[in-house]
């Protein structure tokens, strides 16, 4: 299961993985350059080494010149440039020493100086030692043994010395090399690393920003037009998830409002026009009642009495719909007062019961014996029970029965009434949406008036209460009436 992140976080990942990618590259990038030039001053101290080494040795063999000029020659000038070149070689031994560098080279410099003391110190005794006439043949030649010898000598330690420096450049070479060719490898990976993540990035935008703003911006577009009814995909980022739940719930408050609107601007056309129209309804009817009453006299033919009787009945339920209509209309003022409503149900219940027997329905009760105090208006509520009572009982055939049980559930009174009839009968409306039964319509009964429903929901409304109507699998309706007992 994914984790929905907000764009706040999602923006701080992203910066932090770039953040990281630009130290990351800055730190391969440093350690290339200063590996770079950890081998270029290797490099430079190894040749400089060499450069020294030979240097030494050239000064050896000019110092080896002025001893044989001093020796074979006798010139008297060769003992000054034989210690001039003797503090150049010292030097040079100096230097070597201070840029040697580990055991091998530490140990082949000390063999250098080692190899080159032996000769100097031959030589030396050589150009200012004493030499007896006499013996200047043999001791040139005894000499020039010596010199063969020591030089040798020098020469291997030379070699290895040299040998040294040249596997030290090999090594340093390939290690150039490596540094050369990883280098930009290493360069390259946050580079790639970094248009990765700017793929990532446009396609998260796309997905979880960009293309459900497209979408919050139809849908505003389509609820600003008047559909109310019409509801945004929740989706994207969790900033554009709680705005598209607000927009949803700010649209079904509006849906609810402008229902409610609706409802209270009819109820106020209504209760301005019924009155008039019922003032103007009611004078003629009763002109027209009397009137049929006049005629309705014995010795009328059969066919006419049974129309001015049809005349009376017709104008008898006019009046009786108009005072249901009226009192519709007229807002409830409910009385409120403390009572026993398990007795107040009873009593109903004792009221309609010769209705029950006239028509041969049972009417089966289920009333708890105990007191169940509430506050309520009796008046209104055993008018808006009487009026679902009977609409059980009408709806039920001759033999059935009806249920009326009362029962306490979560802090409220319900009052079920069960009938046998044929059901929920739904009208359906222009638009083709089914009928809610507790709104105002036209009766199906030829004595009802469509608002004995309806009252009865007004009623549970002044009272917190409510009213709702369902089909029962076995047949029949259920109506469910509550107040709350508080």
């Amino acid at each position: 299961m994914s984790v929905q992140l907000s764009l706040r976080d999602l923006t701080l990942r992203y910066s932090t993985v770039y953040l990281a990618l630009v130290v990351v590259t800055a730190i391969l990038g440093s350690g290339a350059v200063w590996l770079w030039q950890e081998a270029s001053s290797e490099s430079l101290r190894v040749n400089g080494m060499v450069q020294e080494v030979e240097t030494m040795r050239g000064n050896l063999y000019r110092q080896m010149k002025e001893l044989f000029d001093t020796t074979f020659l006798d010139d008297p000038k060769a003992q000054t440039q034989y210690i001039l070149y003797s503090g150049l070689i010292e030097d040079d031994l100096r230097r070597l020493a201070e840029r040697a560098q580990g055991p091998e080279e530490q140990a082949a410099v000390k063999e250098l100086k080692r190899t080159y003391r032996e000769i100097h110190s031959r030589t030396e005794a050589i150009v200012f030692g004493p030499i007896p006439p006499e013996g200047r043949v043999l001791q040139r030649i005894f000499d020039t043994d010596l010199e063969a010898g020591g030089l040798q000598a020098y020469e291997a330690a030379f070699r290895q010395v040299d040998q040294l420096f040249i596997l030290q450049q090999e090594r340093l070479q390939r290690k150039l090399s490596r540094l050369a060719y990883y280098t930009p490898l290493l360069l390259v990976i946050p580079m790639i690393a970094a248009c990765a993540l700017l793929v990532l990035t446009r396609r998260f935008l796309k997905q979880e920003v960009v293309h459900p703003f497209s979408e919050l911006q139809k849908g505003t577009r389509v609820i600003a037009g008047g559909d109310l009814g019409h509801r945004l995909n929740v989706e994207g980022a969790t900033e554009l998830m709680a705005l598209s739940q607000a927009i949803n719930q700010m649209a079904e408050e509006l849906q609810l409002s402008r229902a409610a609107l609706l409802k209270t601007e009819r109820q106020a056309t209504l209760g301005a026009l019924v009155p008039v129209v019922a003032h103007n309804i009611r004078n003629p009817l009763a002109s027209i009642r009397a009137t049929a009453q006049v005629l309705d006299e014995e010795g009328l033919h059969p066919d006419i009495r049974d129309g001015l009787q049809g005349i009376i009945a017709s104008a008898d339920r006019l009046e009786r719909w108009t005072a249901s209509l009226l009192s519709y209309l007229h807002p409830l003022e409910a009385r409120w007062a403390e009572a026993n409503l398990a007795e107040v149900i009873e009593g109903l219940l004792d009221l309609v019961q010769h209705q029950f027997n006239v028509r041969g329905v049972t009417l089966q009760r289920d009333i708890p014996n105990q007191k169940i105090m509430a506050h309520f208006d009796q008046d209104l509520l055993e008018q808006a029970l009487h009026g679902l009572i009977v609409n059980a009982l009408e709806a039920t055939p001759e033999g059935g029965e009806v249920i009326v049980a009362v029962s306490q559930n979560d802090q409220r009174l319900e009052v079920c009434i069960f009938d046998q009839g044929l059901g929920l009968q739904w009208t359906v409306s222009s638009s083709g949406v089914p009928r809610d039964p507790v709104v105002p319509g036209r009766t199906t009964k030829r004595t009802g008036t469509g608002l004995g429903i309806p009252f009865a929901l007004k009623v549970s409304e002044v009272h917190d209460g409510g009213l709702r109507y369902v089909s029962r699998p076995e047949g029949g309706t259920q109506a469910l009436f509550w107040i709350p007992l508080i």
